[in-house]
């Protein structure tokens, strides 16, 4: 795949873990790096009342202020979106996605919800099959599902190639 992902990461989080993320989005979707970058949490995202950061408007800093596209943000703070208690994280496809660690206690976690995310900004959507794509609104149903994309998600990726080497000119 010709494409190229920008990592941005939580300060709070280790080098190593960042490392581990940037290998498995490698061997699952064998994509490149242009930079890998620490980047805080911006202090207005933050709601006091629910002690979490609001995901949405951390993502569309970087969408709609920075005007970035094909990244992934790595925090370990506890996200939320209007209407839901907590996200694992949340993705605009082909823009980019933002990966909380905060629920996600194992390392196996942390790489499936990144890998989850990663395939969003590919463009691939939530998955019925035994995949890493299906929806998971709880830490059972996320520990449950597999860290591999199923066939079919495997296909449309190939697709969704074209699209994106498109969104490059």
């Amino acid at each position: 795949m010709s494409f190229s992902l920008t990592i941005f990461y939580d300060p709070t989080i280790q080098y190593d873990i960042v490392d581990q993320i940037i290998k498995a989005l490698k061997d699952v979707f064998n994509i490149n790096f242009v930079s890998i970058i620490s980047k805080p949490l911006l202090k207005n995202t933050f709601d006091k009342g629910r002690n979490q950061y609001d995901g949405q408007k951390l993502l569309n800093s970087l969408i709609d202020k920075e005007k970035l596209t094909y990244f992934l943000w790595l925090v370990d703070k506890d996200l939320y979106v209007p209407g839901r208690n907590f996200v694992f994280g949340l993705a605009s496809q082909y823009f980019g996605a933002i990966v909380s660690f905060h629920r996600l206690e194992t390392m196996k976690m942390k790489i499936k919800e990144s890998i989850h995310e990663c395939g969003h900004i590919l463009g691939l959507g939530h998955c019925k099959e035994n995949c890493v794509m299906q929806y998971s609104k709880n830490i059972e149903e996320a520990n449950y599902k597999p860290n591999t994309l199923c066939l079919d998600c495997k296909k449309l990726l190939l697709e969704n190639e074209k699209k994106i080497d498109e969104n490059k000119d």
